[in-house]
């Protein structure tokens, strides 16, 4: 049924769209199977992009933070930005622009080893602040970049994360066996890490960041769709195609997050086990704004929350609002709730 639904979807709005008329679009992701780009991945699965009449060429740069270098080079026409990597573009004043959000709450969340979790009897249930006292001491397994948002977080029950427990800097990919080795008592942690640990080790979800119980760290703009000015200016309709076909993603997602699940293994998304889709997409789900509007706000925000590469740029000197277009996703938004 899953796929006799998303098969509707697109077949009802490709109606009038013939193969020969469709435009090739070159759209830079920084890389495969990261789930993060969720709603990317479900309009690529479910065929809204063909339905837009766009033959999408996905382009996956040599390293995740070149994203932003490909697009400047013109090596694609549309590329999926990280906050670093588009701040720092910012802060050199490269001609580009925002147009679609795909990710509004932090995507990484804290959890415990499930023994860790039993001798503590930590409650999921509890407030938040007593969730994170009764962390206090232990080892928490984190990438190099996180930690500052993670201190945002410990900061929420009054703590000092540098002070209240030990944070343990390991690179994503080995998180899962400092986790299992005891080398750490906890992950903060984001996909494909996170439902790994949920569904195969038992781990215990603490604090689901994701679904956005951390104010700071929710309703922002993370992974952003950008295009040069050049490219908007010369093809907007294909800007607005894509943009409508991630609004109609994300509504999918929101809507049957057993079309979006299906979708994205059709975009060629792997997961060990159904189950462990099945997991992140129901975590991820709360993360993926209702529409894909994007805000200069939002995008001042992340500068106190994410580094920059190479630096970060100086908003009393330059416009957050310069490198951000909001016409597409109202457009592609208009009629549908907003994501406040």
């Amino acid at each position: 049924m899953v796929f006799v639904r998303l098969a509707l979807i697109a077949g009802a709005m490709m109606l009038g769209v013939s193969i020969a008329a469709a435009q090739p679009l070159r759209v830079g992701i920084p890389e495969r199977n990261n789930l993060q780009y969720m709603s990317f991945w479900i309009a690529q699965g479910a065929g809204l992009f063909k339905a837009e009449g766009l033959d999408i060429e996905i382009v996956i740069p040599d390293a995740p933070n070149m994203s932003g270098m490909i697009l400047m080079q013109r090596r694609v026409d549309v590329s999926l930005l990280q906050p670093p990597v588009y701040l720092g573009l910012i802060a050199e004043q490269h001609p580009f622009v925002l147009f679609a959000n795909l990710l509004a709450n932090d995507p990484i969340n804290l959890i415990v080893r499930a023994d860790v979790a039993a001798r503590l009897k930590l409650d999921p249930r509890a407030p938040l602040a007593d969730r994170l006292r009764a962390l206090k001491g232990l080892k928490i397994g984190v990438a190099p970049e996180p930690p500052r948002r993670m201190r945002i977080l410990f900061a929420e029950a009054g703590m000092n994360a540098d002070q209240d427990v030990q944070i343990v800097i390991r690179r994503a990919e080995d998180q899962i066996d400092a986790l299992t080795s005891g080398a750490v008592d906890a992950l903060y942690t984001h996909a494909p890490f996170l439902e790994d640990a949920l569904v195969r080790l038992g781990a215990v979800m603490i604090v689901n960041q994701s679904g956005g119980e951390v104010a700071p760290l929710r309703d922002g703009q993370i992974h952003t769709l950008a295009a040069t000015r050049e490219y908007v200016a010369a093809h907007p309709e294909v800007i607005r195609k894509v943009t409508r076909a991630i609004a109609r993603a994300q509504q999918i997602l929101h809507d049957d997050p057993k079309a979006a699940a299906a979708a994205l293994v059709k975009a060629g998304i792997t997961e060990p086990t159904p189950r462990h889709l099945e997991t992140i997409v129901d975590l991820y789900r709360a993360a993926v704004p209702l529409t894909p509007r994007v805000s200069a706000a939002a995008v001042e925000r992340n500068a106190s929350l994410y580094p920059a590469r190479p630096t970060m740029p100086d908003f009393t000197r330059v416009k957050a609002a310069d490198f951000v277009d909001t016409s597409f996703a109202e457009q592609a938004s208009a009629g549908k709730p907003k994501h406040d």
